[in-house]
């Protein structure tokens, strides 16, 4: 009898190869993910969103913000609405995938017909067969065979450009579902928890802070509140907003009562969270 075929063992390279292939794809998406949170700030306030990062590590960060504010809306997963925004906001893609897909499916079609006629139409087929058979036919063929020589060189790299043109368009469209992701949850986060609130957050004391808190007060849901902050710059420039958002060297504030919008840099600064601006 044959022993059993023993279970494939990875290698160590093998296991570091996948290792980075994962993290390199995670972090091309957190990237992206990031890229179209800024957009969510352009989109909202007007703010150039190059200026909101300035580095990858940045990007990553608001990446990473996008990934748990997913995690935070799950409980809209049964929302019509919901669905209806991520539609429209991924329509322009949709419909470039879209396009791809019919014009696939109507080449597929056209060669199927061709064939199920030949099947059909048994004078087609004899026509077609003696055409192959006969001398005029082989005469055919090699001038068929010489004008597509010829014509190669016109035909095949106009062909293959509009080819690699349809692949990184239909790539594009892929790869773009990403940052309406991270545009998405960016302004549903602005709108609910920046713009929406009436309040900023209140200090809370130890005291407090150690007392039970229920989830409700009279009934009603607690008033939703932003987080608010000064930032004191060591020439003694002070800034107070709104956070929308932050990365490691940059604050970005919005000022309801003015309606203003700034990026804050917070090197030689310190930042203090206040209750009103």
């Amino acid at each position: 009898m044959t022993e059993p075929t023993a279970a494939r063992k990875f290698s160590g390279t093998e296991v570091l190869t996948i290792f980075l292939s994962v993290s390199s794809a995670a972090v091309v998406v957190l990237v992206l993910l990031g890229y179209g949170v800024a957009l969510s700030a352009e989109a909202s306030f007007g703010i150039p969103h190059a200026v909101i990062f300035n580095s990858t590590t940045d990007l990553l960060t608001l990446g990473g913000w996008a990934v748990i504010q997913m995690v935070l809306i799950l409980d809209k997963l049964s929302e019509w609405s919901f669905y209806v925004r991520i539609w429209g906001a991924t329509w322009p893609a949709t419909k470039i995938a879209l396009g791809m897909m019919a014009a696939l499916v109507a080449l597929s079609g056209i060669a199927f017909a061709a064939r199920y006629l030949l099947r059909r139409w048994t004078w087609l087929h004899r026509t077609v067969e003696q055409l192959r058979g006969s001398t005029r036919g082989k005469v055919v063929a090699v001038a068929s065979y010489l004008v597509l020589v010829l014509a190669t060189p016109l035909f095949v790299m106009p062909l293959a450009m509009l080819a690699a043109l349809i692949g990184t368009v239909f790539l594009v469209s892929v790869l773009s579902m990403v940052p309406i992701a991270g545009l998405q949850v960016g302004k549903a986060y602005i709108d609910e928890w920046v713009v929406g609130p009436e309040i900023c957050t209140p200090l809370t004391s130890r005291d407090l802070r150690l007392q039970a808190q229920p989830p409700v007060e009279n009934g009603r849901p607690k008033m939703k509140v932003s987080t608010c902050v000064t930032v004191k710059k060591s020439s003694g420039t002070e800034y107070r907003g709104r956070v929308v958002f932050a990365t490691f060297n940059s604050v970005v504030l919005y000022t309801p009562e003015a309606g203003l919008v700034r990026r804050v840099s917070t090197e030689d600064a310190s930042i203090e969270v206040i209750d009103k601006l």
